[in-house]
């Protein structure tokens, strides 16, 4: 009987050995998204993809110049990260120290991917992708406003400039020097841009353009915020009626509570910087981890998935699901056509840094 135990048992082990050794557990290391965002991956996205991913996800959000080095470090193939959420500029560098692998090559994993649009799915930060990244959303900019102090918003960058004194003291964006918000330094590259900044480099164009940005800045309140937390207060106490963020920053905010109800966004007619956030594989993993990586994002990409984040996360879309959102997304998200046709390019990261240094001295603040 003891023999028959024994035999049992090990017959028994030998058939669940495969089944756990199947299991392919992942490491997702995210540097883009921000703390509401951090907290949807970790509560919805993620727990939603474990059963297709066929494993624990082990999420972490960090910094992206410690991932970068850190794969680098691990070689051609004792990586530890398995998968990445990167924003436009980095993906763009990581793509150029080679170390993201093509997910075409997993292509039959990532039915998903086909759902992508251009032209995010081509390009990042104007680099040729090559078929490194999935963008998983879309973002933009936008110009927030109180629309109990402000009725008719202004509608382009110069229309800003030249009303500007009806806001007088009550207009703010957030300081370009920001270390944890770009959004001032897209703002100051937009405005310039209206004024003919060519903004892809910095050359003798911006002269005249950081003129009319001084003229706007004796209109503005007294402190430009250093942070996006620190922007949405300026709303909340009524410091100021206009600003400028990510717009589902503000929507998200305005759904928390700590922008008023009374807020709302307008795209600029004349152009907002736009880009998307990308999902992607490091090269240097075993190919069980990068399939089990590459299942995630097919889930990350379902129709299910898409249309849950931009409910409640209002990002747009990654994937082409606009004609399955549901109606309630357009009472506070624009359309697909109003979101790429106030889309424009994204400054060059030597005109974004150009503006954080010399923005104090231009304006005079």
């Amino acid at each position: 009987m003891k023999a028959l135990s024994k035999n049992l048992l090990g017959a028994l082990t030998a058939l669940l050995l495969p089944a756990v050794a199947g299991a392919q557990n992942i490491t997702f290391y995210d540097t883009m998204s921000g703390a509401n965002f951090v907290q949807w991956w970790q509560t919805q996205a993620v727990p939603a993809c474990k059963a297709e991913t066929k494993g624990d996800i082990r999420y972490t959000s960090t910094g992206s110049p410690e991932v970068l080095q850190r794969i680098k470090a691990a070689g051609a193939s004792n990586g530890d990260i398995d998968l990445l959420f990167l924003a436009p500029d980095k993906i763009a560098g990581f793509h150029g120290e080679g170390v993201l692998e093509d997910l075409g090559s997993l292509a039959t994993l990532i039915p998903n991917l086909a759902k992508t649009e251009g032209p995010d799915k081509d390009k990042a930060a104007g680099v040729e992708l090559k078929g490194v990244g999935a963008p998983f959303f879309r973002y933009t900019y936008a110009l927030i406003y109180n629309s109990d102090q402000v009725k008719n918003p202004p509608r382009t960058w110069k229309e800003l400039h030249e009303r500007r004194d009806e806001w007088k003291g009550k207009i703010s964006y957030v300081d370009p020097r920001s270390t944890v918000s770009g959004a001032g330094r897209f703002f100051t590259a937009m405005f310039l841009r209206a004024f003919g900044a060519n903004v892809d480099q910095v050359d003798a164009s911006w002269d005249q353009a950081w003129a009319r940005l001084k003229e706007f800045e004796a209109a503005n309140a007294r402190k430009h915020a250093e942070s996006g937390g620190a922007h949405v207060a300026q709303f909340a106490t009524g410091e100021i009626v206009i600003g400028f963020h990510a717009l589902d920053f503000a929507l998200y905010s305005r759904k928390l509570g700590t922008l008023p109800p009374s807020i709302k966004t307008v795209l600029m007619e004349d152009g907002v910087p736009a880009g998307a956030g990308y999902l992607a594989i490091p090269k240097n993993i075993p190919a069980e981890r990068k399939q089990a990586a590459a299942r995630f994002i097919n889930c990350a990409l379902s129709d299910a998935v898409q249309t849950g984040m931009v409910k409640e996360m209002f990002e747009f879309p990654g994937t082409a699901v606009w004609d399955k959102l549901p109606a309630e997304v357009y009472q506070s998200m624009p359309t697909r056509e109003t979101f790429f046709k106030s889309r424009a390019p994204d400054p060059s990261a030597a005109a974004l840094k150009h503006i954080t240094d010399v923005w104090a001295g231009k304006v005079g603040y």
